[in-house]
């Protein structure tokens, strides 16, 4: 199927907001409050409209993809949600941009992107060699994903992550959650 002409496309845009609340809240549960709110508001055709999406979220900051021509509802939207599951919550909109990376780059703190000790998504271990520090975001057999203490690691590229190997990290290639491996 061929895709359409840039003139045909819907404009979208992207919202960077920041949520406070008492407890950790879970990206689907955020989403499902969004969705309620929206509906409860607009009703399903306003809803449908507005074509609002979570794009991201890292339990502080997130992304949300709207209509071009509907930012003033999507801003009212995450103004009425007071709550999420039970837990107490106020989200404040940072800005809105027209890329995913001109609003991660302008709005969202470097801070909340890269250093992961912060953040409920580590596992609480640490790689420290020479070449290397940071926190291990996730692991899978004999991959990881670190969040180096370095920001100039991944300084003028789209991620935030390195992802190493067990052959990156001293000790062979057992197994990347193996401490042969060098995590601790």
């Amino acid at each position: 199927m061929r895709s359409r002409l840039p003139v045909l496309r819907m404009r979208r845009r992207y919202i960077a907001f920041e949520l406070d609340s008492e407890e950790i809240v879970f990206p689907k549960d955020l989403a499902i409050e969004i969705i309620s709110c929206q509906s409860s508001l607009f009703g399903d055709k306003g809803a449908s409209v507005n074509r609002l999406k979570l794009i991201s979220f890292d339990g502080r900051y997130g992304l949300l993809r709207c209509s071009y021509s509907r930012i003033e509802e999507c801003r009212v939207v995450l103004a009425t949600i007071y709550s999420i599951t039970g837990i107490r919550a106020a989200i404040r909109v940072k800005g809105v941009s027209g890329t995913i990376k001109a609003a991660t780059e302008k709005y969202i703190p470097k801070l909340s992107l890269s250093i992961a000790e912060t953040s409920a998504e580590n596992d609480g271990r640490r790689i420290e060699l020479e070449g290397v520090s940071g926190w291990i975001i996730h692991s899978h057999g004999r991959e990881i994903d670190l969040s180096p203490d370095e920001k100039n690691r991944t300084k003028g590229s789209d991620t935030r992550y390195l992802g190493l190997t067990c052959f990156d990290l001293c000790g062979g290639c057992d197994d990347a959650d193996g401490t042969a491996d060098g995590l601790r």
